[in-house]
């Protein structure tokens, strides 16, 4: 299934003034929609149930999130704004109506819904990969260019296609390459940045205790 949506329908309040994006590389997009279906049960062939994520899924990983389905009559948004996700707040905000077509299963709605559950997983990627340190999978931070959003948007969209049609995630590949790319390379990955990370922590422990200074004055007095 691939992603087809009006410009204005797929924006979001990413683009608020202090919202930070982050800006995937093309093996960090396939690897972020392989665990996201990974994590949500869905595995490579089980169908990916937007709302279902968000109002069970994602809690269980960041207890910070939340989500508001706002009425049709109190929405204060444009008309083709019909559902965004705050970073600022963690909170997807969802137009009635579209919620309920949603869970009607009118495909339109499940992806506008989909694509904002990607931006609040993509905010949690982004918080794993700099506490990891994980630069091989991550370009960029973008600010609020508009260029730079437009990108950020452009990924959104992909990685949701990618979340919908798991095909595309393995297609052509051994089972080998799979577990390469999607278990054994993040997985190195990950202990990497766990390494540099407790390194840098060490350096700046012995850099606030004056650890150096102290051992060549020692040696000096000696």
């Amino acid at each position: 299934m691939e992603v087809c949506q009006n410009e204005a329908q797929i924006e979001t309040a990413i683009k608020e003034q202090k919202a930070e994006a982050l800006v995937l590389t093309d093996d960090g997009m396939h690897l972020t929609a392989f665990w996201t279906r990974l994590l949500c049960g869905c595995g490579t062939d089980g169908r990916f149930d937007p709302i279902y994520v968000m109002e069970n899924i994602i809690p269980l990983f960041d207890k910070s999130f939340n989500y508001e389905i706002v009425d049709v009559k109190d929405w204060k948004k444009s008309e083709f704004l019909q559902a965004y996700y705050n970073p600022e707040t963690n909170k997807i905000v969802i137009r009635s109506d579209v919620y309920e077509r949603a869970l009607a299963g009118i495909a339109l709605d499940v992806i506008i819904i989909a694509h904002e559950v990607v931006h609040c997983i993509q905010s949690i990627a982004l918080r794993l990969l700099n506490a990891m340190q994980c630069v091989e999978f991550k370009t960029a931070l973008c600010g609020t260019d508009s260029s730079e959003m437009r990108q950020h948007e452009l990924q959104t969209d992909k990685i949701t296609a990618l979340v919908l049609s798991p095909n595309r995630l393995i297609e052509g590949k051994t089972d080998e390459e799979i577990l390469q790319k999607y278990f054994i390379s993040p997985l190195i990955q990950l202990i990497f940045g766990f390494i540099k990370q407790a390194g840098k922590s060490l350096i700046e422990t012995l850099n606030d205790t004056n650890y150096f200074t102290q051992k060549e004055e020692e040696t000096k007095t000696a």
